[in-house]
């Protein structure tokens, strides 16, 4: 097995992007048409303040009628709602490059292009909120004092925060968000696309002649789906999934 000249110049552009950067962020799409919008912002709401009714009434039902199986309030509650499913303003990334090229992978369909987004999470905030760091949401402004409370409101634009590890598949997954703003836009076009043309925010684009080898390159570092999901449901996906081995010798 060796990989190409083509995947290799953009392993080379990974790096080079990281280069110089205490911290860079990473996501996966399997199609190049995905937007860079969190699941709450991907529903068909008329309007900012039909959005914000319905999630309030997503984050209260959650923590009403889950009690018996969670211990969780407030922006602990809010990550433990974006782990199993629940559509809200957070946006997954990942510190992990590999983590990010799974995903994107994962549901990549031949013929079309998937893409791997490259993020600085600090100059993110610093570019659309002034604040030159990472914000951990669980030491300032409550978020029920937002959403339920009504005490503050939501930024315009889109923040880089940190989470609580508060599952394993947070952990195993090294995830982290963005909160998007009340704007609406998707993160590479809010404040005027400023973040690509920075070099802040990265697209890199994977072409079909490329599937085997990122296939071959997750096989080879290890990421799969029971890496990234460490339980008996992730084990068994990865034991049923045809991508275990690599291109030239996977068993029949």
């Amino acid at each position: 097995m060796s990989f190409s000249y083509k995947w290799i110049e953009i392993l080379n552009r990974v790096d080079d992007l990281c280069s110089g950067k205490p911290i860079m962020w990473f996501r996966g799409h399997s199609s190049i048409d995905y937007e860079l919008h969190s699941g709450l912002f991907r529903m068909n709401f008329q309007s900012i303040e039909e959005l914000k009714t319905y999630e309030r009434s997503i984050y209260r039902e959650f923590l009403l009628k889950g009690h018996l199986h969670h211990n969780q309030t407030d922006w602990n509650l809010l990550f433990l709602m974006q782990h199993h499913g629940v559509k809200t303003r957070l946006l997954d990334w990942s510190e992990s490059f590999g983590v990010a090229l799974y995903f994107a992978f994962k549901d990549w369909k031949p013929d079309t292009c998937a893409c791997v987004w490259v993020i600085s999470p600090i100059d993110l905030n610093l570019v659309l909120s002034e604040i030159g760091y990472l914000t951990v949401p669980t030491e300032g402004t409550a978020y029920e004092d937002i959403t339920i409370n009504k005490k503050f409101t939501f930024r315009e634009s889109s923040t880089a925060l940190y989470p609580l590890m508060n599952n394993s598949r947070l952990v195993a997954q090294r995830g982290v968000f963005t909160l998007q703003g009340n704007s609406g836009l998707p993160l590479d076009l809010e404040d005027g696309g400023s973040l690509v043309r920075d070099g802040y925010l990265s697209k890199i684009i994977l072409t079909p002649d490329l599937r085997e080898e990122v296939r071959d390159f997750l096989v080879l570092t290890g990421v799969n789906e029971y890496t990234l999901f460490p339980d008996l449901d992730g084990l068994s996906r990865h034991l049923n999934s045809p991508h275990r081995y690599f291109s030239d010798s996977r068993l029949k």
